[in-house]
């Protein structure tokens, strides 16, 4: 069980590690980039190839403290090449931890849908899918008919501008840029970046017609009763630009493992330290539980 600067998270879990490449969101994969750069080492042996990591189900039994866990960051537990039979060990490790909450994403909610049908899912277990563009938001219809307390999406990527979604069934909306050098490539910045490199400058910028993106997610979220969490505006590393959108930043989440009422996140809290927002919902800037 791992620290993480994935900051709408608290510890990431990987019982396994590997994935196969799907949609457009998937083309600068950040797991597959660590994973293949440690390919032969005893952390990676089969570089992104499947490997299971059977030793590392005990793990949340081990954690003192409720705590929120994004499982399988290295991989997508819905990934057809993940054995049932591990896929439901991985559940009832789940199912026998219910003082922690599991936030569980993937790329194939067909598979997610169908084995919810199958076996219903724990209270703690978190249905996310990810949507990336607007050309994807047939993926919320799917993720609507999983029987979840939370429903979640995470639009990062994000490569389009979703419209003016209906987020009717939807608990939580997570959204973020682009990152990784591959973004100081120009062309490559302009198909899929919400920022851009100012060279006058040597700077990040925000892309006003892209920030907009973003905008129209979060007042979806607000006028349907969704929870926001904006993550990173994107550049070279997930920071780079910031994260403030409108004089402030955006934590919102459903709910937290105990009594808490912010994300115990070490990175976020460094990053909320900088950020020093403005003009913050309720006057908090931890606007987390409500």
């Amino acid at each position: 069980m791992n620290e993480t600067g994935i900051i709408w998270t608290e510890k990431t879990w990987n019982p396994m590690s590997g994935c196969e490449k799907i949609t457009e969101g998937c083309k600068f994969c950040y797991a597959l980039t660590l994973a293949e750069s440690k390919r032969g080492t005893p952390a990676f042996p089969n570089g992104f190839d499947l490997t299971i990591r059977e030793h590392k189900l005990r793990e949340p039994f081990r954690l003192q403290d409720p705590t929120l866990i994004f499982a399988n960051s290295m991989s997508d537990l819905f990934w057809d090449k993940v054995p049932d039979t591990y896929r439901h060990r991985i559940v009832d490790v789940i199912e026998q931890t219910p003082q922690h909450e599991y936030q569980v994403l993937t790329k194939r909610p067909e598979a997610l849908l169908k084995f919810s049908r199958e076996r219903k899912l724990p209270p703690n277990f978190w249905a996310g899918v990810t949507v990336e563009s607007g050309r994807l938001l047939e993926r919320l219809d799917i993720l609507r008919q999983v029987d979840a307390e939370v429903r979640y999406v995470s639009a990062e990527p994000l490569l389009s501008s979703f419209g003016d979604p209906d987020l009717s069934g939807i608990h939580w909306v997570i959204t973020g840029g682009e990152s990784g050098s591959h973004l100081y490539d120009a062309a490559v910045c302009e198909r899929r970046g919400l920022v851009m490199y100012d060279r006058s400058l040597k700077k990040w910028v925000l892309r006003d017609d892209r920030v907009q993106w973003v905008r129209d997610i979060r007042d979806a979220c607000i006028a349907q009763g969704v929870k926001f969490f904006h993550k990173q505006w994107g550049g070279n590393y997930p920071e780079a630009s910031g994260r403030i959108l409108d004089g402030r930043t955006w934590n919102e989440i459903p709910r937290l493992p105990g009594q808490r009422r912010e994300i115990n996140n070490g990175y976020l809290r460094q990053l909320e330290a900088k950020a020093k927002p403005t003009n913050t919902r309720d006057g908090l800037l931890f606007d987390s539980v409500q």
